[in-house]
């Protein structure tokens, strides 16, 4: 009986799939983090998206590999590799996750460091832009992990030079907030 557990063990393990630098992989969603170290998953996802500054941006992206991001698959890469859950793969639908599975907030100051804040369309630098705009109805159309002080880490577009760090405080980024949260306690 023995020998058939350790033939088996054996054929399983011969099956298994080693990635290679830059394959991103899809796995079995993971249960939602309540352990009491999530801050050090919230630095685990954060250093991992940190790790891609400067990655080319490229508009829906290859998911099969890291060579380039459009800012939900960043946003995904991030979080399989920090936290080992795989996210859904656009900005609306990780929108939908959040909301479904964590907590959010409509006040960017009160997010943590690793939450993932969602983004309207660019209207504009200036704030009559975005009034009268109701924010519960807008699509989301862009989406980062938060660093903390007033910064986020993200990619938007080719001539942006990447995956990078920007100032949230007076810029669009603000105005063009909806909402950010996790499902990381």
């Amino acid at each position: 009986m023995k020998k058939i557990i350790a033939l088996g063990l054996l054929t399983a393990l011969s099956f298994s799939v080693v990635p290679e630098q830059g394959q991103v992989l899809a796995a079995p969603q993971k249960t939602l983090y309540q352990q009491d170290n999530s801050s050090s998953i919230r630095q685990n996802v954060i250093n991992s998206g940190m790790k891609y500054l400067g990655t080319p941006y490229e508009f829906g992206s290859s998911r099969s590999n890291t060579n380039t991001f459009d800012c939900s698959d960043f946003v995904r890469q991030a979080y399989w590799e920090g936290s080992g859950v795989l996210i859904p793969a656009n900005s609306r639908t990780q929108g939908a996750y959040i909301k479904q599975n964590g907590t959010v907030t409509k006040d960017w100051r009160r997010l943590k460091p690793g939450d993932i804040m969602f983004f309207m369309s660019y209207k504009g630098n200036k704030d009559s832009s975005y009034r009268g705009i109701d924010k519960s109805k807008a699509r989301i159309t862009h989406n980062g992990i938060y660093l903390g002080n007033g910064k986020i880490l993200h990619t938007y577009s080719k001539t942006s030079g990447g995956v990078r760090i920007d100032s949230i405080d007076n810029t669009h980024w603000e105005k063009r907030f909806l909402f950010g949260g996790s499902f990381l306690k």
